[in-house]
């Protein structure tokens, strides 16, 4: 019996790409999807406020092949990763046993990214502290009259539409992980797996919050990036001019399986092998990461999968372009690889499309399973300028060379660190064509 887990379907939708292939594609030219904001007053603003944003005409197909009455921006796209993703698996209904759903969605408002969002839900706020105050039962009895918004709406949906697609009922899970949120997901679909409860776990996250409100959250922690120059250089991983992360709207999705399930209904390949994981919270700080609890899930990660250091061909980093981030992650890196860092390649994908919380780790982990499959690592192109205390080694170009082992981090706020190892699989899945949006 095959109990290794492997990836068989990948979706992604993307300041950069909306198909797997299109946004791989951008990942090797160095194509930036970040955008100066223009959405927003950012007048009295300390920061260059860029984000990244997928372009309106790819939102209207996506809207046009995935949106329905009610449906939030968030669920739309997640919606449409997933879509990409099952049928790049070819796994259509109805499966012969339940199958399993981990997912993480953050801010999902009406449309998304439109600032006005958290403006409607201030004045629907207004307008019932106005009609009836604050007395509980009066709150209770004016809600009740009114149609329930997206968000509690999307929650109960999602699965639900997941489960109708797929013909079987659901072992769901839905994780709030911050930043770290993606790969955890991955390592909690991969134990259900190994459970035995299912053969076949979908994966997957979406992010949508360039609203006021966020925006003057990571304004006050200092995080965002103050660069005002060209937009799309506003995120340089590792480099000595970095001021700050860039967030973005973004969504992944990924199918798992068992490699004995895989092979008995031919799949066709496989994009990675899902090796062992590394995943730990700690308490010190709420914001900044620690080099020991980072160095410590690499370590853990590298250990689970039966892989030392010297096996490592590659690091796919969480690379936010922050100060204290970048520094923390290569410092452990340093204190896990010695003298290999001098030789060993880093890609931040973050560097094309900024930060997508939890949807990051899904995203980069397809970048991860690509760069097994096709050989390549792509470059860092806003590293013009690589700061010497991080000492990574980043390229200004794709570097073809063969990879038979990544490894994966995303850390985030409220200490939550999370590394994974992936494996190129014994039959590495071919390019295929993407598939058309549904109109």
């Amino acid at each position: 019996m095959d109990s290794r887990i492997v990836i068989t379907g990948m979706g992604v939708v993307t300041p950069i790409g909306a198909t797997v292939e299109s946004f791989w594609e951008a990942n090797l030219a160095g194509r930036s999807g970040l955008v100066a904001e223009d959405r927003i007053d950012v007048s009295g603003l300390p920061c260059g406020w860029v984000s990244g944003v997928i372009p309106e005409q790819v939102k209207a197909q996506v809207r046009e092949g995935w949106g329905a009455p009610g449906r939030s921006w968030s669920d739309t796209i997640m919606h449409c990763a997933v879509d990409q993703a099952l049928t790049d698996a070819g796994v259509g209904g109805p499966l012969a046993r339940p199958a399993g759903l981990v997912w993480s969605r953050v801010w999902p408002g009406p449309s998304g990214s439109d600032p006005r969002d958290y403006e409607v839900h201030l004045r629907e706020v207004a307008a019932c502290r106005s009609a009836v105050g604050d007395d509980p039962a009066a709150v209770a009895a004016y809600l009740r009259e009114r149609p329930l918004p997206p968000e509690p709406t999307d929650v109960s949906a999602f699965p639900r539409e997941i489960s109708r697609r797929l013909g079987v009922p659901l072992v769901t899970t839905r994780l709030e992980a911050t930043c770290s949120g993606g790969l955890r997901a991955i390592a909690e679909a991969a134990r259900l797996l190994r459970s035995g409860r299912v053969d076949v776990a979908v994966v997957t996250a979406a992010v949508s919050r360039s609203t006021p409100y966020v925006l003057s959250q990571y304004n006050q922690l200092m995080a965002l990036s103050r660069w005002k120059g060209d937009p799309a250089q506003a995120s340089m991983p590792f480099d000595r001019r970095r001021s700050g992360m860039v967030i973005n709207e973004s969504a992944g999705a990924l199918v798992l399986e068992t490699a004995e399930h895989a092979a008995r209904r031919g799949a066709g390949g496989a994009h990675a092998v899902v090796g062992g994981w590394g995943l730990a919270v700690d308490t010190a700080h709420i914001t900044a990461p620690q080099v020991g609890s980072v160095e410590r899930v690499i370590r853990t990660a590298l250990e689970r999968s039966g892989t030392d250091p010297a096996g490592i061909d590659t690091v796919n980093a969480h690379g936010t372009s922050t100060r204290l981030n970048d520094l923390t992650e290569a410092r452990a890196l340093h204190r896990v690889f010695g003298g290999r860092m001098a030789e060993l390649d880093v890609c931040a994908v973050k560097s094309l499309t900024g930060h997508g919380s939890a949807a990051s780790g899904i995203v980069e982990s397809v970048v991860a399973a690509l760069t097994l499959c096709r050989g390549v690592v792509p470059p860092v192109v806003t590293c013009a300028e690589p700061d010497p205390e991080c000492a990574v080694r980043t390229n200004a170009a794709p570097v073809e060379r063969p990879v038979r082992t990544v490894l994966k981090n995303s850390f985030g706020f409220g200490g939550q660190y999370a590394s994974m190892v992936f494996h190129r699989p014994d039959d590495p899945r071919a390019p295929r064509p993407a598939a058309a949006a549904r109109g």
